[in-house]
């Protein structure tokens, strides 16, 4: 994903970050091809400028996202 360093240390120190099987640098809870569309939204969701469809897609993901990572916080599943 493109994120700048300080983001990506960050994000692991959150435990919200991982590599998948295939290589790919995902958030947790969600796949390749889906984190760099919820690393997009989170971006234009910080400035306030998500609307409808899209704010609705990011709500999703990000339920998703903070399911996993709070399984992992909490010891219930593994960090990979």
């Amino acid at each position: 994903m493109d994120l700048t360093d300080g983001e990506r240390e960050f994000l692991e120190g959150m435990r919200a970050i991982t590599i998948d099987a295939g290589g790919h640098e995902i958030f947790v809870g969600l796949t390749a091809e889906e984190s760099p569309i919820y690393l997009a939204l989170s971006r234009r969701d910080q400035k306030g400028e998500l609307t409808g469809t899209e704010l609705d897609r990011f709500r999703e993901l990000h339920a998703r996202h903070e399911t996993a990572r709070g399984a992992i916080v909490d010891g219930k599943a593994p960090l990979h």
